[in-house]
């Protein structure tokens, strides 16, 4: 569809005489009827001294017989256009065929380099429903990125390092159960920290001691560090094994830790630059700060570093490594100050580049729980997404050759993925069973249906036909000209997305895309004619083509998003 808004916007930019990038800006989607752009005059009349409604009329009698629009008409101050269907069909429908799984790709990022920070638990806890976020809106946007042509870093960013881990050590070395821990791991890490919390209480010369355990891994003592790396060892291999289920994979496991030596220096450039004081015996960075806001610590009174210390050097070291255009740091908004504070003091350092690190904040989901009860891993949710897809379809999926286990897999995670993208990421949603698995709603299950049907049809129609082979002109029904123009939304999406690092507008788009083939579905069983599988050969063999050129659409939209997209249900 991109070719056919940059041939909208150029006739109008030669019209009016004015910049094409500065009209593409103001070309919208209209509503549903009104054509396929859209174009308010109201920002040139004064520039050319006319009323919005004379431009409008003026621009549109010269798209008089233009061969890609079959309508361009003024409503008022709008100017409306509406892309002739013979013209649109005969060329996405064979574009999309040929690129098939480059579909929806561009070199626009080349020679690019965008770093993306995200999932980022806590080693020696398991996961919990409340990484998904980060990790889906991240996995989402690194594969919108590579689509478009960007060098993409994935970074787990691991929370790895601090005082906690000097309390699990010392918790192990009183009260540790080796034989426990190779059995269970990290859900016994989980319980040794609820009892070193105990400790804590019950004993009070345990925190002190736990504190001095950090300094030692600090100082790189044997025994401390054994004890450290043993638990991070376990953790990742418990964070890599639910990452697999979700498809999520990353360049770098690095962490706070990552940063642990060279502090000093560090601290020592902060000082130089942005300039350092202290605060009640804390170091803090020694800049303008709101009289509400706490100043941005580096070194606790008693010498340990904090995780601000450690960004800071990340931030360094990544633009050094990296020469990133983009630095995406995927995190929730609570931690919206940390982020300021960070590119603030970054700025005070004479680090520029800071300006091409963003938070990309995403907001809470209220009301989620499991049949388990309140404490919610994320596995225990992607577990229970699985049963409940299993139940929703044993009950009529028994006489069908597919394996129910491996495609209730799919639906479970994807309707828990695709219902947590399609959300604007910085909003708030509410988390509903029944809507995640709903076949009828804004769901994965929904657009997952559509490309397995997509597959079965073609399965049973003996295949793709060879691209060139089909007619296409016999592709007249209106819903067949909505679902081409639906699915040639999708690079567009993926773009827009990009640009506004903003998964739920593909999620959107491939959506409607879905719903497009649900139409012209709901068409076929209404009017014989309009089946996909009918008698004549040359009609069933251009339709054919339609239904590969969707099943590549929602294939490549679903993939990027990081749904699974199962070719049987």
């Amino acid at each position: 569809m991109e070719r056919y808004k940059k041939a909208f916007t150029d006739e109008i930019s030669r019209a009016l005489e004015l910049d094409t990038h500065e009209v593409a800006k103001l070309v919208k989607t209209p509503e549903a009827g009104r054509g396929d752009f859209a174009l308010p005059c109201f920002p040139f009349a004064k520039q050319l001294k006319r009323n919005p409604a004379q431009i409008a009329e003026e621009i549109a009698s010269g798209f008089a017989d233009h061969p890609m629009f079959e309508k361009v008409v003024a409503e008022g101050p709008y100017i409306n256009a509406t892309i002739r269907s013979a013209h649109v069909i005969s060329n996405l429908v064979p574009q999309i065929r040929n690129a098939d799984e480059h579909f929806a790709t561009s070199d626009k990022g080349y020679g690019q380099t965008v770093v993306i920070d995200f999932s980022s638990p806590n080693i020696a806890k398991p996961l919990g429903f409340h990484h998904l976020r980060s990790t889906m809106i991240g996995n989402a946007l690194a594969n919108i990125h590579r689509a478009m042509g960007y060098t993409v870093r994935r970074i787990n960013f691991l929370g790895d390092w601090g005082k906690t881990f000097g309390l699990l050590a010392e918790a192990y070395d009183r009260v540790g159960d080796e034989a426990k821990l190779n059995r269970e791991g990290i859900a016994y890490l989980l319980s040794l920290y609820v009892e070193a919390n105990k400790l804590k209480v019950s004993d009070p010369g345990f925190d002190e001691a736990a504190r001095q355990m950090f300094l030692k891994q600090e100082q790189g003592d044997a025994h401390a560090m054994e004890l450290w790396q043993l638990f991070r060892t376990i953790s990742l291999k418990e964070f890599k094994r639910i990452y697999r289920r979700l498809e999520v994979e990353f360049d770098f496991y690095e962490g706070e830790s990552h940063y642990r030596d060279g502090m000093d220096e560090v601290i020592a450039d902060i000082h130089k630059t942005a300039g350092t004081r202290e605060d009640q015996g804390a170091l803090v960075v020694d800049m303008p700060y709101a009289d509400d806001e706490p100043p941005m610590m580096l070194k606790k009174s008693d010498g340990a570093t904090l995780y601000a210390t450690r960004d800071v050097a990340a931030a360094k070291d990544r633009y050094e490594r990296f020469q990133f255009a983009k630095s995406l740091y995927v995190v929730g908004t609570e931690q919206k100050r940390h982020f300021e504070q960070l590119k603030r003091a970054l700025s005070a350092m004479g680090c520029e580049w800071e300006k091409q690190m963003v938070h990309v904040n995403f907001g809470r989901v209220h009301g989620m729980s499991t049949r388990k009860g309140t404490v919610v891993f994320l596995e225990d949710v992607l577990n229970e997404a699985r049963d409940r897809a299993y139940e929703k379809m044993s009950a009529d999926s028994a006489d069908r050759n597919i394996d129910i286990k491996a495609v209730s897999e799919e639906v479970g995670i994807g309707g828990i993925v695709f219902g947590d993208l399609k959300n604007l990421r910085a909003s708030d949603y509410n988390f509903d069973w029944d809507e995640i698995l709903n076949t009828k709603g804004f769901t994965g299950i929904c657009v997952q249906y559509a490309h397995a049907r997509c597959c079965s049809i073609l399965r049973k129609g003996g295949g793709a036909p060879e691209i060139g082979t089909a007619d296409l002109s016999l592709l007249t029904a209106a819903e067949e000209t909505t679902l081409v123009k639906e699915i040639g939304r999708i690079p567009q999406a993926v773009e827009v997305s990009a640009n506004e690092l903003e998964p739920s507008r593909l999620a959107r788009a491939v959506y409607e895309a879905a719903r497009a083939w649900n139409r012209y579905q709901q068409a076929g069983n209404n009017d014989k004619s309009l089946r996909i599988l009918v008698e004549d050969e040359k009609v069933k063999t251009a339709r054919l083509a339609l239904v590969d050129a969707t099943r590549i659409a929602l294939e490549r939209g679903l993939t990027l998003l990081g749904v699974p997209a199962p070719d049987a249900m």
